[in-house]
């Protein structure tokens, strides 16, 4: 996969929603590497040897790593750092960076390169704390490393995390701590036909290899991009500009009104041409005789989608493996939620819950002295903050954030996630934002999304740790496994804090995990199995999905590989490691320890976390 993708697609981590399985019951890109890879405007690697003396050498290693990668194109490190000057940062020249098949293989290189120079360093010569970053560093390097001749399998522009969608956003969260933060964004939109123009040829490779999407998902990447210019005067990045420029006081009235001019003209003069050069090139490209078929019809398909499963859901399982343990989590969980069904009440409840949403209990007592306050329902802030309240009895304090929760435009709606948490930098973690997109999401979704995405999820997990000062370098190290295992696990955990009966826990929990499970199972039949579109549809219209809904999810599946891998696999590689900790500490051991326990290590493939989890308790 590309590194420009790994990087902008790491700065989001996303919310799945789950389609309805069964009559009468309803109910998570973002596909990133664990590896660590340059972004495609440069390709950096340590090019001295190391002093491979244990006291600071493999210190120097990092630091010199950290400042590589990080400066490799300077959207990402805006993004990754707010003061790179005080870690002796070389500031890249302002642009987007550049895609090419070129670069890819670069990376691939460079990967190599650094796995040669860390394994220069003696392990057992280290700090344990270094020895486990040595350990993800060697993980992360050999997972950058792509399958011989596979590069034009990489798909950036997939309609659910692809740069055309993610991009607006990150430069409408590009935050203006100075006038010079402003001309740097100027800059980027400046770039924007020229990175766009890198797509257009990399979409032309692809075709001429014969390894682009298909005329369906091609059709829906046009109209996302359509929806996006499709009223320039009230294009996002032009109606919240002002307000953005109201952190920078010593502008005047018309320094502010010139600015704002400037921004206009770069929108329709950039950042549109920019999206029509796309639609043009993917109209172009579209063929309809293109096979509507998985990465395992292509050469070499398999092993490619092997590398992205492994990658993606840091799991040492075999496909094989990991197919078994799906098909057991979805019978179980479809059976849990057919035998609940049955009784009366749960219906009831089920109904009250999908209409009116499900409510946290707060912990002490309220102002008229009763036992519990419930959160409002029916508000984000309220709910986020009666979850933080609650993790208190089974998770570590968290760090002091704060979160603001931002609806998406309405230009986006249509294609992008129910719900985005946009990772802070790491000097600046205490400021978060989630954004909700209010047409994919419902009342009845509210709080399994805050808990996944805020407390005890993604916001938990990312400030928690960020606060624990690790080596920056860690900070650039991409495990979604982890990362979407984590904040799968975590809103499974939270309807523990939700005012509903045991009963409806256990349908939700089994209900979500049913569809992840499902969709997974699909992934894998589609780009492994490389079964037909039938045979695919059929396989999900026989577990109740309609029509609609298979088609709608096969088309994203084919467009984006292994997308529901990290969900699924992630949380239940989670629960076989609190399985492992109660075998070694006793059932009722307290699950502080655990959490605790995760969140200290960080994000990691998940054969480490167990290794370090046995040495921890046994």
């Amino acid at each position: 996969m590309s590194s420009r993708l790994h990087k902008l697609r790491a700065l989001f981590l996303c919310f799945l929603v789950s389609l309805s399985l069964l009559s009468g019951c309803s109910s998570a890109g973002q596909t990133p590497s664990s590896a660590l890879t340059p972004t495609q405007g440069g390709t950096p690697s340590v090019s001295s040897v190391p002093d491979t003396s244990p006291a600071s050498g493999f210190s120097s290693f990092l630091d010199n790593l950290f400042r590589q990668y990080a400066a490799a194109d300077s959207l990402s490190l805006h993004y990754i750092i707010n003061n790179p000057e005080a870690m002796q940062i070389t500031m890249p020249p302002v642009s987007l960076g550049r895609f090419s098949v070129e670069e890819l293989k670069k990376s691939s290189i460079s990967a190599k390169e650094n796995l040669h120079l860390l394994s220069s360093f003696s392990r057992d010569s280290l700090e344990p704390f270094e020895q486990l970053t040595y350990d993800l560093l060697k993980y992360s390097f050999e997972t950058s490393i792509l399958p011989e001749g596979t590069e034009l399998y990489d798909t950036p522009l997939g309609p659910v995390t692809g740069l055309q969608t993610q991009l607006p956003i990150l430069l409408a969260e590009y935050r203006f701590s100075s006038s010079a933060d402003v001309e740097d964004y100027f800059l980027l939109l400046e770039d924007l036909p020229n990175y766009f123009s890198d797509l257009c040829e990399f979409e032309r490779q692809r075709s001429a290899a014969k390894t682009q999407s298909c005329a369906e998902v091609l059709s829906r990447i046009i109209l996302q991009c359509k929806a996006f210019i499709e009223n320039p005067e009230e294009n996002f990045l032009i109606a919240g500009f002002r307000d953005r420029l109201t952190v920078l006081p010593d502008l005047t009235a018309a320094q502010t009104a010139e600015l704002c001019v400037r921004n206009q003209t770069l929108v329709f003069t950039k950042v549109i041409p920019a999206y029509e050069l796309l639609i043009e090139t993917l109209e172009e490209l579209s063929d309809p005789s293109v096979s509507e078929s998985g990465l395992g019809a292509l050469p070499n398909g398999a092993a490619y989608y092997e590398y992205l499963v492994r990658s993606t859901t840091g799991s040492g399982r075999s496909i094989e493996e990991l197919e078994e343990m799906l098909e057991t989590t979805l019978f179980n969980s479809l059976l849990t939620m057919v035998t609940l069904y049955d009784d009366v009440h749960l219906r009831a409840e089920l109904e009250k819950c999908q209409k009116e949403g499900l409510s946290v209990l707060s912990n002490g007592a309220s102002q008229d002295g009763s036992a519990a306050k419930r959160a409002d329902a029916t508000s984000a802030d309220a709910l986020l903050s009666a979850l933080r309240e609650q993790l208190l009895v089974d998770f570590p304090s968290p760090a002091q954030a704060s979160c603001r929760v931002q609806s998406v435009h309405p230009s986006l709606e249509d294609f992008i996630s129910p719900a985005l948490y946009l990772v802070p930098p790491l000097d600046g973690y205490t400021e978060n934002v989630i954004y909700i997109n209010q047409a994919k999401s419902s009342l009845e979704g509210l709080f399994s999304t805050l808990a996944h995405e805020g407390y005890p999820g993604h916001l938990y997990q990312n400030t928690y740790f960020a606060a624990s000062s690790p080596h920056p370098v860690r900070m650039l190290l991409n495990f979604t496994g982890y990362d979407e295992g984590w904040a799968t696990y975590a809103e499974m955990y939270a309807y523990r804090y939700a005012d509903c009966s045991e009963e409806l826990r256990r349908f939700l929990i089994s209900e979500q995990l049913a569809g992840l499970c499902l969709y997974s199972l699909s992934d894998i039949r589609i780009h492994y199995r490389n079964e037909s579109r039938e045979s695919v549809l059929s396989f999900l219209q026989g577990y109740g999905l309609s029509d609609e809904g298979a088609t709608e999810l096969y088309y994203m599946q084919l467009a984006e590989p292994a997308i529901y891998l990290p969900y699924a696999v992630g949380y239940l590689e989670f629960s076989s490691l609190l399985e492992e900790y109660l075998s070694l500490k006793g059932n009722g051991a307290p699950l502080l320890l655990f959490h605790t326990f995760l969140l200290e290590t960080g994000p990691a493939p998940f054969p480490i976390l167990k290794e370090h989890l046995l040495t921890e308790f046994r």
